[in-house]
């Protein structure tokens, strides 16, 4: 019998003994029937794979299905707990469907073939965002969420939030506006990811809710408890269904949703307010909800803060890596994977593969440093959740070993929950860099350019190696006296053209993310061509020189790659030109 038989076989066994033990066994029987199987399961993999199955993650999930919790304290935070493990694990298989089908679709499929792999990648996104929300909800409710004190550029933060909406309402009839009143200072101490997380929520929500209509984002300083700190409160109105007095009174209860139909037609999992309320408590904030059918609805909520300092918010790196030229220079790159998980293993294996790599994988460190002992080893991927060894404790052996180009070597951190801790650990044990799981090839090949170039600079290998490319948004800086000159002087008129640009800008790249995925390059090349005159006209000419590359690209032998490229390239400068031309607005302005 081959092997894939075998295995398939084993799967529908699998399914057969699940269904048994619902319908027939107690908890108990079906735990030990559960256990019995996964043992003769995993000793036939161990016998096809070797020893690098790990049987660990399904042994612990059993034993806490085993737990026996004394009183209702206990009972919930086991619960919560089992949830964020239940959760974590889940996103492993889950990244890996995510993967694979990314590589499928860097093969040669049809046209209906294309459109099933598609599916099958936006079933597995909406799994991983549910699965994601659990696994939030869970720790907070466990008390074991983490936030941060760090400092921000809070209008930058703002813009970034509300650009990212807009992109998503594009196919939709909204304008959103934004109002922020000016005492607020620039920059703020407190956990910006979490108010960006809570802005997306709210704003994302009012998406989904109107079809035709408005959004407000008014943001105003609501009290002074001294110079250096104080209260915002930040308002989300929009002009959609609305909701009744019933639905209001369970807003923000866990699984619930206004009614059954709002799940049928909008989706979810009734957790994402709960979520929003829950962090917003803990941030020592309030918020509140007010609501009329068919006229809109009001979030308000207020959060403290404490005014920062400008030269300690991380600068934003405008460095942008050539993908086409960084598929070349990765080819040859020898890398030693830790990973335990058999299906990340072979997706990993596989995705280096192409790309050239030499792959060493194992989850032993004792064969890993024996391994970085013999070969020569360019850069280390490090899965950080790990049985036996973790990858803090495996980091910190590489580091203190005393052959130099061992303790030197670039190690990545991979992981599906970076938490702050995992970010704090990994400046203490010396690990160079993380990517988040599940990852799109091109943030891989990124992170391994980069860090590759780190070490070529140590070893003063030549330049021509590597070519990072500054990409410069603006050959000079934007100056709208002239179109307001054409104008006859009316600032209204400059504005409406303003407006009117980003409109156009906002649909062209939601139109093109989508013909792009289905291959549809003779509509992104119409996409490209309506926006150009726009982009002339405004005299915003690095990104007309990416639209006329677009242009061109579609017509004859058509590089999918190059154009995803090229697009990219749109999508990290379009938000800097957006910024200058609105400054060069305020400038024409104040200047009346």
């Amino acid at each position: 019998m081959k092997t894939q038989d075998l295995l398939n076989q084993m799967l529908r066994l699998e399914t057969t003994l699940n269904e048994f033990s619902f319908e027939e066994l107690n908890t108990e029987e079906a735990t030990k029937l559960k256990k019995s199987f996964l043992s003769f399961k995993n000793s036939l993999e161990t016998k096809i794979f070797g020893p690098l199955v790990s049987t660990h993650v399904e042994n612990q999930f059993l034993e806490e299905l085993e737990e026996t919790p004394n009183d209702s304290n206990t009972t919930n935070t086991d619960a919560n707990k089992l949830i964020a493990n239940v959760s974590h694990e889940i996103r492993t298989p889950l990244n890996g469907i995510i993967g694979f089908a990314d590589l499928l679709k860097e093969s040669k499929l049809k046209g209906e073939q294309l459109e099933q792999v598609n599916a099958i990648q936006s079933a597995s996104y909406s799994l991983m965002e549910i699965i994601n929300e659990l696994l939030e909800y869970s720790k907070l409710s466990a008390g074991l969420e983490e936030f941060e004190s760090v400092d921000f550029d809070f209008y930058d933060l703002v813009k970034d939030v509300v650009y990212l909406c807009q992109t998503l309402s594009a196919s939709k009839n909204i304008n959103i506006h934004t109002k922020i009143d000016e005492a607020i200072p620039e920059t703020l101490i407190g956990d910006p990811s979490k108010l960006s997380q809570i802005l997306l929520n709210l704003v994302g929500n009012a998406i989904k809710f109107v079809e035709n209509g408005e959004i407000n984002v008014a943001i105003n300083l609501k009290e002074l408890k001294d110079k250096k700190s104080f209260i915002l409160e930040f308002r989300v109105q929009d002009t959609g269904i609305g909701m009744t007095k019933e639905q209001l009174n369970h807003i923000f209860d866990s699984f619930k949703q206004a009614e059954y139909d709002t799940f049928t037609k909008y989706g979810g999992t009734g957790l994402g307010l709960s979520i929003v309320k829950q962090i917003i408590e803990k941030l020592g904030g309030t918020i509140h909800v007010t609501s009329k059918v068919n006229i809109g609805t009001t979030f308000s909520f207020t959060l403290p803060y404490k005014e920062g300092n400008d030269s300690k918010v991380p600068k934003k790196n405008k460095n942008t890596i050539n993908l086409q030229k960084g598929r070349q220079l990765v080819n040859g790159t020898r890398v030693l994977v830790f990973e335990d998980n058999l299906l990340n293993q072979r997706l990993i294996e596989q995705r280096l593969t192409t790309w050239g790599c030499k792959v060493y994988i194992t989850d032993s460190a004792t064969y890993g440093i024996n391994i970085l002992k013999n070969k020569k080893i360019d850069i280390v991927l490090m899965d950080l959740r790990m049985p036996n060894m973790n990858g803090f404790q495996i980091t910190e052996l590489i580091r203190n070993n005393k052959k130099k180009y061992i303790k030197e070597v670039p190690i990545i951190a991979l992981s599906a929950d970076f938490s702050i801790r995992d970010q704090e650990q990994c400046s203490e044990y010396g690990i160079n860099d993380f990517i988040l799981k599940p990852y799109a090839p091109d943030d891989l090949l990124i992170k391994l350019v980069k860090n590759k170039t780190k070490m070529i600079t140590v070893a003063k290998e030549p330049k021509e190696f590597i070519e990072v490319k500054k990409e410069l948004v603006s050959k000079k800086e934007i100056d709208l006296t002239p179109i307001w000159q054409e104008c006859m002087g009316q600032t209204e008129l400059l504005e409406e053209l303003l407006s009117l640009y980003k409109k156009n800008a906002q649909e062209f790249i939601t139109v093109v993310k989508t013909q792009l995925k289905n291959n549809a390059f003779e509509e992104v090349g119409l996409a490209a061509h309506k926006i150009k005159a726009g982009l002339a006209m405004l005299q915003t000419e690095g990104l007309l020189e990416i639209i006329v590359q677009i242009q061109n690209g579609c017509k004859d032998n058509v590089d999918k790659k190059h154009l995803e490229f090229l697009y990219g390239r749109f999508l990290i400068e379009y938000p800097i030109v957006e910024k200058e031309l609105d400054a060069a607005f305020i400038k024409i302005k104040s200047n009346q």
